[in-house]
């Protein structure tokens, strides 16, 4: 089976780490942080089992396209598997196995139109549900797809995914009570989960106020106490990441970098914090900075884990970006 990967930074499970910059103390040269992605990095390759393993992700099979609105969508090639504009998560999603049996020819529509006249006879098709979802999701048709999750929760209320799914969902269709409401109930349950406080923090940032984003950073931070006095080092690492994630939206790069290093000095094996300062060193030109942050995450970076090779085609991606970025500012100067 396939499967839908919610990196929230979207969102993912245990191991994430975004990004994406702002203004505040960023040099004259940094990039506008509202045209730049946040990246999730799952550490694991099996986050959020929506859909069961991944299998061959890519650029062109990721759902975070169809949610990252088309001013931030180059940019976001650039970051990987768990993409996002400024706080917005992604899907990264692999093919379903119920649409794996419709024939190849197909295009999208009819794919949908099949699958409708399918659960018309079965309502409770689980599979056809999931895949008609990854097709509405790809067709930015969110009430659509909010709909389908509601049929999902009621035939699976044990799935504890499918609530986070349905508030980015949410967020990301533009109802942010909605999403803030679905985020807290989530967290009444589980105070410890990165991903609701990582959707928090994306509507904070998307459609509220830098006050209402220190409040979740307060929040953050007593989280980060609260893994500290149970010993939860996974989660604290998660949580570090999300506190660098916000330090980068508020401009302040240098202290995003100091959360990585940090990182880095307690757990030297983990891939993330590596990818991460590439990232914004290279969004700052820091270019020799940058590759050689990037050549640790490839030394690190197990060949087995799903997004290798997406992460890689994703950096030079960036890169290409970037100078077109560069090559169109000049132009305009030279005007």
């Amino acid at each position: 089976t396939g499967r839908i990967l919610i990196t929230s930074i979207n969102p993912l499970t245990r191991q994430q780490c975004k990004q994406s910059p702002s203004p505040s103390s960023a040099p004259p040269s940094s990039p506008n942080p509202r045209h730049l992605p946040l990246l999730f990095v799952p550490a694991s390759p099996n986050p959020f089992p929506l859909f069961g393993p991944p299998s061959n992700p890519s650029p062109t099979t990721t759902l975070s396209e169809s949610l990252i609105p088309s001013a931030a969508a180059a940019a976001a090639l650039a970051l990987a598997a768990l993409l996002c504009r400024p706080l917005k998560p992604a899907l990264a999603a692999a093919p379903i196995s119920q649409s794996e049996t419709l024939p190849e020819s197909l295009t999208d529509d009819e794919k949908v139109r099949a699958l409708e006249d399918h659960l018309a006879s079965d309502p409770d098709d689980i599979k056809a549900l999931r895949s008609l979802l990854e097709l509405k999701v790809k067709a930015n048709l969110l009430p659509d797809a909010i709909a389908i999750i509601d049929r999902l929760i009621a035939l699976e209320p044990d799935d504890k995914d499918l609530p986070l799914l349905m508030a980015h969902l949410h967020s990301h269709a533009g109802d942010p009570e909605a999403a803030n409401q679905l985020f807290e109930d989530i967290l009444s349950k589980n105070p410890f989960l990165v991903e609701a406080y990582h959707g928090l923090v994306m509507v904070a940032y998307e459609y509220e106020s830098g006050a209402e984003l220190e409040v979740v950073l307060k929040r953050v931070e007593r989280a980060i106490e609260m893994c500290k006095k149970e010993g939860r080092k996974d989660d604290l690492r998660d949580f570090r990441l999300l506190v660098a994630q916000i330090r980068v939206v508020e401009g302040k790069y240098d202290d995003a970098l100091k959360v990585y290093e940090r990182m880095v000095a307690e757990e030297p094996r983990d891939f993330r914090p590596y990818l991460c300062q590439g990232i914004i060193y290279s969004m700052l030109k820091k270019n020799d900075e940058a590759e050689k942050q990037f050549s640790k995450y490839r030394k690190l970076v197990p060949r087995e884990h799903p997004y290798a090779q997406y992460f890689d085609d994703n950096m030079v991606a960036m890169k290409v970006f970037m100078q077109m970025e560069e090559n169109k500012t000049r132009g305009v100067l030279k005007r």
